[in-house]
């Protein structure tokens, strides 16, 4: 019949807790426990997770440098292979190849998202779910959007930075390894802070790009998405519209207000580009990606028997 009053509710539930035993109570404080102790294992399982990508991640991409510098394999990623700018106007031709890809990426999970029929291997491999934090939707996650504004002004966003910042860091490796860290750690932030629910979308990565550059360009004029057009002279130096980023996203994370972002993932996008620019960029591009370039040549003498 109907379902019962919310006042009958309440005074089933004071009435339950009064006549709860002691031993009921220990075995509910228990149960509690053990869920807690659960959902801290899976956080640690996914941070380890994250580390080893994140690793992996900037060993492919040294390997892939130098292997495309070297000219025998045209580089596991980057500008190598199939270049389509040749058939872009003249205008389009500079721009650099591997933010094209990214951004067909983003538009191709877009398009899958409004096939029905595909939403349910979206939901599992391109949703980013706190209590199971794959490999494959801690990446899937990356290039998901649902809403096409959302994907708009996150492309636009990646459209804007990645020329630049590329010939800053000097090689389109490097800034694919940046966009994808800040990515995981955006993931494994949003896993951290907001367990109850999933997130989507590339906003961490680009956040992390943008600390990156607002650090180590603070005086660069940047201006607003979609804003900046209207109104050409409304800009801010870098590191200002940073700090206002990081004020804006702490604020929407103590619930001053809510406007359905993953401010979590945000600030861990964030954090890892401006680590990234203080002092984590030789430690993980130049030391771990000499180890694992090292390690690579060590095997193709292998393989090759020592030629």
């Amino acid at each position: 019949g109907r379902p019962p009053q919310p006042a009958l509710i309440l005074l089933r539930n004071l009435s339950r807790r009064r006549l709860t035993s002691p031993k009921s109570t220990y075995s509910s404080s228990s149960s509690s426990s053990t869920s807690t102790s659960s959902a801290g294992r899976r956080l640690i399982r996914g941070g380890v997770t994250c580390a080893g990508l994140g690793l992996a991640t900037f060993a492919v991409g040294r390997v892939s440098l130098y292997e495309r510098l070297k000219g025998t394999a045209g580089g596991l990623i980057g500008d190598g292979g199939l270049d389509v700018r040749r058939w872009l106007p003249s205008d389009w031709r500079h721009y650099p190849m591997h933010a094209y890809a990214l951004i067909g990426v983003n538009a191709i999970v877009f398009l899958l998202w409004q096939l029905p029929a595909a939403r349910p291997v979206l939901n599992r491999w391109a949703m980013l779910w706190p209590s199971r934090l794959g490999p494959l939707s801690l990446i899937g996650s990356m290039f998901s959007h649902q809403h096409w504004l959302h994907l708009l002004v996150n492309m636009l966003v990646l459209h804007s930075f990645a020329p630049a910042l590329t010939a800053q860091l000097g090689s389109p490796e490097e800034f694919l390894c940046l966009y994808a860290c800040s990515g995981l750690c955006a993931g494994f932030m949003h896993a951290a802070l907001i367990p109850s629910l999933p997130c989507i979308g590339a906003s961490g990565c680009l956040l992390g790009i943008f600390a990156y550059t607002a650090i180590t360009n603070p005086d660069a004029k940047v201006g607003l998405v979609l804003i900046s057009s209207l109104f050409p002279d409304l800009q801010f130096t870098a590191y200002n519209a940073f700090l206002a980023m990081v004020a804006f996203d702490v604020a929407g994370l103590c619930r001053l207000f809510d406007l359905g972002l993953s401010h979590a993932a945000h600030l861990g996008g964030s954090a890892f580009g401006t680590a990234y620019a203080n002092g984590l960029r030789p430690w993980l591009w130049l030391r771990w990606g000499d180890l694992a370039l090292g390690c690579w040549m060590r095997l193709k003498r292998a393989v090759s028997g020592g030629k």
